[in-house]
């Protein structure tokens, strides 16, 4: 993990993320109706997977960042596979695994290029201004 002021925070807040992304792959269909506004389903795949990895970049050093999206990537698989066994109101889906690993791959380029310790330069800032 990368020198943080406050790691156990981040590191919570982005488990807590984890946790919804779980929570919200696994309630049955017709609750996921109710509560989110009718959206792209692929969109949302593609919009958690990158959050995630966008996060978790933001705390581990750049030479983490395969086995993150790996990780992430296997997260996105498990859920699916959960969903067509073990749920009666979801299915398994290769093209939601695949916004999965798009989000997850657009998150690890932009992680290379400008995202790598987003939280640091974040701290630093707030830091500077009090």
């Amino acid at each position: 993990m990368l020198p943080l002021r406050y790691p156990h925070v981040w590191l919570a807040i982005g488990w807590l993320l984890v946790i919804g992304v779980i929570v919200g792959s696994l309630l049955p269909g017709p609750v996921i109706q109710e509560i989110t506004p009718p959206l792209n389903d692929k969109l949302e795949h593609f919009t958690a997977y990158f959050a995630l990895m966008v996060w978790f970049a933001g705390l581990y050093p750049r030479a983490k960042h395969l086995a993150l999206a790996g990780a992430l990537l296997f997260l996105g698989v498990a859920l699916d596979v959960v969903q067509g066994t073990l749920t009666t109101t979801r299915t398994f889906d290769l093209l939601d695994i695949a916004a999965d690993a798009v989000g997850i791959a657009v998150a690890l380029a932009l992680a290379f290029w400008l995202l790598e310790g987003w939280c640091q330069r974040l701290e630093r800032l707030t830091i500077r201004s009090a």
